[in-house]
């Protein structure tokens, strides 16, 4: 008989250390930490003559039961695990009975005749332990740090041994180390998950800023149309590319005439409302490819890739009569808009400073153009070198 008994004993203390083992092959990244203590419950229940196992953890200073595993009264060999839902608001004072106890002290608390013990009371009238004769409630720690408790239970008085108190003390400190880790890991990992959040939120922020900035530093913010500084620069690129093919360019310089009446007679807000509707008139007649910019107050630029002296003089004209036509609405009802336009061409192909070269005809148009407002305005011009002995 004794060698029965020790048999037991051997094979009870095998099924143990099995169930000590499991616990280190579980996939701490690849499960959620309920998922992970309900695993532990079924690895403990499987090899142990257990007929309930719990785990309470710390929330809110309370011990909230969040996964209990049990034997059916069909089978045995598979117990049933249930899930935090099904398992209602069942929570424990940190200073209440046994688990309490456990729990404050940090040890295991062991009952062998739990309805004798007053410590165990509590836990009568609950019904999450079922019939109950032997009760061990073990802490799952982790260092110095006590994360929760783990509850075992049998039905008979007096069933539990001495080793069984040092395998699930084992088995708690076990599975309070794994608990501490999984909440490392998955801590670890939502901090880098919301620090990537973070951080592309910041790169799309400076994205979205960079730009706006863009925007702003090459877009006229009344017109909407490209600004001067976006003019030059663009401007370069059309000429270096008209220089390679040797195709020409042409470019009109628009001025609108009496526009300072427009902001004298009517305000500046009027003057911002007709800017718009000019810029939506210079937009519709200009072609795919065409350069088109506000230099600044009533000032606007045309740059016309593949265009000579007569296809620039047909746009000038379209240009005029677009604005000419232009209904400005409301109390300037009647009132017609004229443009003085400077025109130039590019004449040659030499490998001159491209910077030098838009200048250069910019400082022509403009010319131009101002020789159309000394005679009259409300024309077209094309530039000539006589144009610049007149205006001096």
């Amino acid at each position: 008989m004794k060698n029965v008994s020790l048999a037991a004993s051997y094979l009870s203390l095998v099924d143990a250390l099995s169930a000590v083992h499991q616990l280190s092959e579980f996939d701490l990244e690849g499960i959620t930490e309920i998922e992970l203590l309900q695993k532990a419950l079924m690895s403990l229940v499987k090899h142990q003559d257990l007929e309930n196992c719990s785990i309470f953890l710390l929330q809110d200073n309370q011990l909230v039961c969040v996964a209990l595993a049990k034997h059916t009264g069909e089978s045995r060999l598979q117990p049933v695990v249930l899930k935090t839902d099904q398992l209602g608001e069942i929570r424990v004072s940190v200073d209440e009975g046994v688990v309490g106890a456990a729990f404050t002290t940090a040890s295991i608390q062991h009952c062998s005749d739990c309805m004798s013990d007053e410590r165990f009371r509590p836990f009568v009238d609950s019904g999450l332990f079922g019939e109950v004769g032997s009760f061990i409630s073990v802490p799952l720690k982790s260092g110095d740090a006590v994360l929760g408790v783990i509850n075992v239970v049998h039905s008979s008085t007096d069933f539990f041994e001495y080793w069984h108190q040092h395998f699930l003390a084992l088995f708690g400190n076990c599975l309070g180390r794994f608990l501490n880790n999984h909440r490392l890991l998955h801590n670890l990992e939502r901090m880098v998950t919301q620090r990537t959040l973070e951080l592309e939120d910041a790169l799309t922020e400076s994205e979205d800023l960079r730009q706006r900035y863009q925007r702003l530093s090459t877009t006229d913010d009344l017109t909407n149309l490209h600004n001067r500084r976006y003019f030059f620069i663009e401007g370069e690129s059309m000429l270096a590319r008209a220089t390679r093919d040797k195709a020409p360019v042409s470019m009109l310089l628009i001025d609108i005439d009496h526009f300072k009446q427009i902001n004298d007679t009517w305000g500046h807000t009027t003057g911002d409302r007709v800017l718009r509707l000019i810029a939506d008139a210079l937009r519709s007649q200009a072609r795919a490819g065409d350069l088109i910019a506000r230099l600044g107050g009533e000032e606007f630029v045309l740059l016309l890739p593949n265009t000579g002296p007569v296809g620039a003089d047909l746009m000038a004209k379209r240009v005029q009569e677009s604005i000419a036509g232009l209904d400005l609405g409301g109390i300037m009802t009647g009132y017609a808009l004229t443009a003085s336009i400077g025109m130039t061409s590019m004449q040659n192909y030499s490998s001159d400073d491209l910077t030098d070269k838009l200048q250069q005809l910019y400082k022509m148009a403009d010319c131009a153009m101002y020789s159309c407002k000394s005679e009259g305005r409300d024309r077209r011009m094309f530039y000539s070198p006589n144009m610049e002995q007149t205006a001096s």
